[in-house]
């Protein structure tokens, strides 16, 4: 009994400083989507792992918050963003205690449906991805962060945001 109750208090011990050495993010916030012809406004949401103070991992979903109408040879056609989502390569620079920057490379995918006189067709594609952003925390782990992304469509396409970010461990 007292072996089960030892084992059990340094497990936890062992998985609560493993936890606090991670520097894990999460974010929420607005991004607009610049599609050449059309711009979309989106939800976003976002996840980052660091492996050590430079170099990590981030994994990003988007959903689009309406329609939007274009004119296609006198037309309306109304096109709607249904979702992105991307994975990148991220390198952090501290430019302070409450400042980084950040760089970011992978690959964004997204889907566009447009619908004029009852006819619906989807489109999906998937594109090499750049950006920058700054993270400015007023705190050790509530952040704001600023970033636009550029994508490698047929048309170039750009994601301008702006998000909530909160830090765990690290």
């Amino acid at each position: 009994m007292i072996r089960t109750a030892i084992t059990a208090s340094l497990a936890a011990l062992t998985l609560g400083a493993a936890s606090q050495a991670q520097d894990f993010t999460l974010s929420a916030g607005y991004e607009a989507a610049d599609f050449d012809a059309v711009e979309f406004d989106t939800a976003v949401f976002r996840g980052s792992y660091f492996f050590n103070e430079n170099f990590g991992l981030e994994g990003q979903l988007g959903f689009g918050l309406g329609d939007e109408t274009v004119d296609v040879l006198g037309n309306d056609v109304n096109v709607e963003l249904d979702y992105t989502f991307g994975a990148y390569g991220v390198y952090r620079y501290a430019a302070s205690d409450s400042v980084n920057l950040l760089a970011r490379a992978g690959y964004v995918h997204a889907e566009v449906e447009a619908d004029f006189a009852g006819f619906e067709a989807s489109e999906d594609d998937g594109a090499f991805a750049a950006g920058v952003a700054a993270e400015w925390f007023l705190d050790d782990a509530n952040g704001v962060r600023f970033d636009y992304t550029w994508a490698d469509y047929d048309d170039s396409t750009q994601f301008y945001g702006v998000s909530y970010v909160r830090r765990f461990g690290g």
